[in-house]
């Protein structure tokens, strides 16, 4: 054995070695000596020697470096004359190739061995073949990606967060453990959150415009108006679809920025797709500098009939947070087809709130709450929700509550919006029974202990030194206007502007 291995060993150098000093001597043709052959002999085939061979344990075995030699009745002898001695670069290159493929291969074997042990889910053939080797990447990922929503299941917080970003660093083309590691991460991590959604945005461009939502939503919970206004900007530009949402968010952070540089730059932007809504810009630009009457005067006038439908929504909006209730209600009645259902809804219900004309808000929630609770008009239950938290009334909210009650409106992960939003409204308007009985709730549903939501009660309950709405809304699952209307009722414009809420 110890022979062999011997043998095997001078076999990888004799390749080398010597087809590199055969090559030399055709070079050389006849002005060197040949390197193999015996001096002593004949240089004749068949009648010389090979000293090449002399200190192998088996000569015959140099045979797979050069098959000139063969085996005669005297010995193993050179079949070729000295000059057509010659290299067999081919036999080289077989043998170091085959080794190189059984290392390869054995290689392979063991990684995907060790690999399926630990139970990533991969194939041998992705293992084998580099062409497909980003998919053991993603399998990684994927493996990751499990253990994380395993651990989540558990209330393993930490341990989730660690596979989870294992998951996106084995896999960064996984868009989805990526969205779902910077939707955990905005609220305790924040900065690192919003590296991640840039990076999502700027590595999925086909999912960009969805992505830049999501992160617009976890912006908006934590009071990152800055970061609202940069994203803002850029997605108006490129998105033309979804231009109202980015437009209103704008607007809204604009109102808590105490400086009107930004709607200055907006309003001068010659961008075509900002261009459009320069009326908006100049409405709110009018209203900073206390300029009431001439605002009135550009919301009420005639606007060209191709203005976008949100104009309408910001026009009669302008006019209810001015408190003129009848101005608002007879501009929204012109153009009654240019709303959605959920927008006129809301403007009419605000509008007549801020005008103080309760019993035709009475009838109109009455309206709304007549027909059953379904999947297709629950959207009517954050609807009220929104505008309770902007003008609280104790009788609306018990109608809507016992209504909800009433028909047993599940609780469960698509119907979560709708119950922290009602838990929500109990803490703005102040029904500190029904507040508490909804913390329980919510914490019982939960197959995880939910221990934010009791500090988030205290919060309502004014029971606590933390006064920043900012601080729980990431933590709460809540729909975009509901989230819109807590931050008017607590943390309102730095401009000026009278506060939303009865007059």
């Amino acid at each position: 054995m110890l022979g062999w291995c011997a043998d095997f060993l001078r076999l990888l150098w004799a390749l080398l070695y010597w087809n590199s000093r055969k090559s030399w001597f055709q070079l050389r043709r006849g002005r060197s000596p040949c390197p193999c052959q015996s001096q002593s002999d004949s240089g004749r085939a068949l009648e010389t020697q090979c000293e090449a061979c002399l200190s192998w344990n088996r000569p015959a075995r140099f045979r797979r470096v050069c098959p000139l030699l063969v085996e005669t009745p005297q010995g193993l002898r050179c079949a070729a004359d000295t000059a057509n001695v010659r290299s067999f670069w081919s036999r080289a290159a077989a043998w170091y190739g085959g080794i190189l493929l059984a290392l390869y291969v054995a290689g392979v074997i063991g990684v995907f061995a060790f690999l399926r042990t630990i139970g990533y889910p991969v194939s041998i053939i992705h293992v084998g073949l580099p062409p497909l080797w980003h998919r053991v990447g993603q399998a990684r990922g994927w493996f990751f990606l499990n253990k994380s929503n395993l651990a989540f299941e558990h209330d393993r917080v930490s341990e989730g967060l660690l596979y989870l970003a294992n998951a996106y660093e084995f896999d960064p083309a996984n868009y989805a453990a990526g969205l779902s590691l910077a939707k955990q991460l905005q609220a305790g991590q924040p900065a690192r959150s919003d590296e991640i959604y840039l990076r999502l945005m700027r590595d999925h461009p086909a999912s960009r415009h969805a992505t830049a939502q999501d992160w617009f939503r976890a912006l908006l919970a934590r009071g990152s108006f800055e970061r609202i206004v940069a994203l803002a900007r850029d997605e108006l530009k490129a998105d033309d679809a979804q231009s109202p949402v980015w437009v209103r968010a704008i607007i809204f952070a604009a109102r808590r920025d105490p400086t009107p540089v930004l709607l200055r730059e907006l309003a001068a932007d010659p961008t075509p797709a900002i261009r459009k809504w320069r009326p908006l810009f100049e409405i709110e630009l009018l209203l900073r500098a206390g300029q009431n009457s001439e605002a009135r005067t550009a919301i009420t006038a005639r606007w060209p009939t191709d203005s976008p439908d949100f104009t309408l929504f910001y026009r009669v909006d302008a006019l209810i947070r001015m408190h003129d209730t009848f101005a608002a209600l007879d501009l929204l009645g012109r153009y009654p087809g240019r709303l959605d259902p959920e927008a006129r809804i809301t403007c009419r219900l605000d509008a007549l709130a801020a005008g103080g004309v309760q019993r035709l808000l009475g009838q109109e929630v009455d309206k709304l709450l007549a027909a059953p609770l379904t999947p297709t008009n629950i959207s009517i239950v954050k609807i009220l929700c929104a505008h309770l938290i902007r003008y609280p009334n104790a009788a609306l909210f018990e109608r809507l509550y016992q209504k909800v009650a009433r028909e047993a409106v599940p609780l469960h992960t698509e119907s979560a919006g709708v119950w922290f939003s009602i838990f929500c409204t109990a803490g703005a308007i102040g029904d500190r029974a029904r507040l508490h009985e909804l913390t329980a709730r919510l914490r019982f549903a939960s197959a995880k202990p939910f221990m934010a939501l009791a500090a988030v009660e205290a919060f309502f309950r004014e029971e606590t030194a933390e006064r920043r709405i900012t601080s729980f809304l990431p933590v709460l699952p809540l729909p975009l206007e509901v989230t819109y209307a807590l931050l008017d009722r607590y943390l309102p414009p730095v401009t000026g502007e009278k506060p939303v809420g009865p007059p």
